[in-house]
């Protein structure tokens, strides 16, 4: 990276830090007041929460840092242009592509900048930490520069990922760790993966009770159905929604969220959205893929992408069953499709066999969708397919051999 480069951008950190923070402190309480001392440069590596991420890390650090993000970032025309003229991050192409975002942050760490990275790739929507690909550690040991893992604390409940309004709750950047070079060079990839998953570690339930946190904010119920689609009473699928503090079903289940980001109603035998998450986990796990439900969503508009840019080429209704993806006239079977993520609160994205990769947005001025329900499906569906694939273990084939003798 040239050095007038750098110099623009350490200009553009100082003159928008204040006004980030001005802008931040009307979203939500931060205390950063307890910070150690940074080495000069470092890869920086990271729970994720909210879309505020990056800014809450820079107030944090007070250091320039470059940070990886995602595809959508480099296809929104003059919007992209000025994003890569004032910060310039790292893009990260869609799976199978990896290797360049690699060589790129080592480029970047060689000319002596420092970079952040998000190892889980997405924000929470249930305020733990999720995995990360076994990559990293490799990455990590072969950068030459010290590792700093970071903790946000207080940032999902603060501002939950599928919520449609934030809260003013405090926020808490935590560095857990700085390991050197040679440290990090003694280490196998797996026992560096071991140490960035304990330092990255967080369950916003866990926070808020050590804490006694409050998360006052209006509304605290509306977009809950961005995250939650499997009813606890009737099991129907996407058939309830929230309106300001109370979220409500067809089947006439009722329930509340708290102050304290609790989720309280009759009958319900948990009062968080980790425990419902588990619960509509569990519940698609144990389903027959032939019991999955059809799934769609009107007035979409799909793209596909090359070179961060997007092309239309069919409007219409989202369709999604067991064996197809449908959209106007466009259909993909689920077997050729690699993979599906959502992005934001719930725009799809997924990659086909042939490398091809598609975006699906709501038609300009139509409401949004939720978008997570595909990817839920999509994935408990791929994972069905793998296991009924994969050749039987030893151990399942002893107890076959045992059922066998005992016929």
């Amino acid at each position: 990276m040239k050095k007038n480069r750098t110099r623009f951008h350490r200009i553009v950190y100082k003159v928008f830090r204040p006004v980030v923070w001005i802008w931040l402190r009307t979203k939500m309480r931060f205390d950063f007041s307890t910070q150690p001392t940074l080495p000069d440069q470092f890869l920086l590596i990271s729970n994720h929460v909210t879309n505020f991420d990056p800014f809450l890390l820079g107030l944090a650090t007070r250091r320039l840092i470059y940070y990886v993000a995602t595809e959508h970032i480099f296809s929104l025309g003059w919007l992209t242009k000025l994003i890569v003229w004032l910060v310039d991050p790292i893009p990260r192409p869609k799976a199978g592509q990896a290797a360049g975002t690699v060589l790129e942050i080592k480029r970047r760490l060689k000319s002596g900048a420092s970079v952040g990275l998000f190892a889980e790739g997405n924000c929470s929507w249930d305020g733990r930490t999720a995995s990360f690909p076994a990559s990293t550690g490799k990455l990590v040991r072969t950068a030459g520069v010290p590792l700093v893992t970071c903790r946000i604390r207080g940032g999902y409940l603060s501002s939950p990922r599928w919520a449609d309004y934030t809260r003013r709750g405090t926020v808490t950047v935590e560095v857990t760790h700085i390991w050197q070079p040679e440290e990090l060079r003694a280490l196998r990839p797996e026992e560096i993966n071991r140490l960035i998953a304990e330092g990255i570690a967080e369950d916003a339930y866990a926070t808020r009770d050590e804490q006694q946190a409050l998360y006052p904010g209006k509304n605290r119920a509306e977009g809950i159905e961005n995250a939650l689609f499997v009813c606890p009473r009737c099991h129907a699928f996407g058939q309830f929604s929230g309106k300001g503090n109370r979220f409500a079903c067809t089947c006439g289940l009722t329930g509340e969220v708290g102050q304290d980001g609790s989720i309280t109603a009759e009958g319900l035998s948990f009062t968080t959205m980790k425990d419902w998450e588990d619960f509509q986990q569990e519940y698609l796990q144990a389903l027959d893929p032939s019991a999955y439900p059809t799934v769609s969503d009107p007035d979409l508009k799909l793209s596909r992408i090359e070179d961060h840019v997007r092309h239309e080429i069919s409007q219409g209704t989202l369709i999604f069953s067991p064996t197809a993806l449908t959209l106007g006239d466009f259909s993909v079977p689920v077997s050729e499709m690699t993979d599906l993520a959502v992005r934001l609160k719930g725009i799809v994205t997924f990659s086909v066999r042939d490398g091809a990769y598609y975006e699906i947005k709501p038609i300009r001025g139509k409401k949004s969708y939720h978008g997570r329900k595909y990817f839920l499906l999509f994935h408990h569906l791929k994972n069905k397919e793998e296991t009924a694939a994969a050749p039987p273990t030893a151990a399942s084939q002893q107890k076959e051999s045992e059922h066998d003798n005992r016929q």
